[in-house]
């Protein structure tokens, strides 16, 4: 578009050209091509930046979502994680949850049914614990069938335990069904408990995920399909 525009504004030129030396009789007609290369190269502008934006916009979603379960991604969930640990410190009155839960003998319904169920069983696994979650709480995959649950909202982390009860029960009686296959599955869940008077390490997002992945341990050696909830300090 730009090429021809830039034809048509030469051929203009040329004829007015030739109708100043009186060669030829034409009306003025440069301005016509000058339009026409302007209104060209503002279309050119605006596609561009349309194509930036979009570029962008599919930047943050693989940057804030986990592709798969589009659950949040670990390193977003980084970012809200530190967000609420900020907020208990400057109030007295705050007090957050983070659960970490996996799949029960996830590598056997890969092996038995094939990843594709495993992928489907991810997604329908993540679309449970929305469900059970408000507006101010949040899921995040940590990679392969590990996922945390950030309880930010004072209401929902003190009733953790109890949404994450909800979820473990939803998840159990529920019959999972990928291409021909139907099969059920369990999880086991980890939470700690923070309270904005505790003094935090030096790096609280890092030692909070560490304490939750070792109740999820505690809760896998009591024979999985279990919860296993501590305070920070315990």
């Amino acid at each position: 578009m730009l090429l021809l525009a830039n034809t048509l504004w030469l051929i203009t030129g040329i004829g007015d050209t030739l109708t100043g030396i009186e060669i030829i009789d034409l009306p003025p007609l440069t301005w016509l091509g000058s339009f026409v290369v302007t209104s060209t190269i503002a279309w050119v502008l605006v596609l561009h930046i349309d194509g930036l934006y979009k570029e962008r916009r599919t930047l943050n979603n693989q940057l804030m979502y986990d592709h798969l379960t589009q659950a949040l991604s670990r390193s977003f969930m980084e970012v809200k994680l530190n967000e609420a640990i900020f907020q208990i410190q400057s109030s007295a009155k705050n007090r957050l949850a983070v659960c970490i839960f996996d799949v029960d003998n996830f590598k056997n319904i890969n092996d038995s049914y094939g990843h594709s169920s495993g992928d489907v069983l991810l997604k329908n696994i993540t679309e449970i614990v929305k469900r059970h979650l408000s507006s101010s709480d949040c899921v995040a995959r940590l990679g392969g069938d590990e996922f945390v649950i950030l309880f930010s909202d004072y209401h929902s982390a003190l009733k953790a335990s109890d949404i994450v009860e909800q979820i473990r029960q939803t998840i159990a009686f529920t019959v999972f069904k990928a291409k021909a296959h139907t099969f059920n599955t369990t999880c086991s869940f980890g939470i700690v408990n923070i309270l904005s008077k505790e003094d935090l390490a030096e790096d609280p997002a890092h030692d909070i995920l560490s304490i939750a992945d070792e109740a999820l341990y505690t809760a896998k050696s009591l024979g999985k399909n279990t919860i296993k909830s501590i305070g920070y300090h315990d």
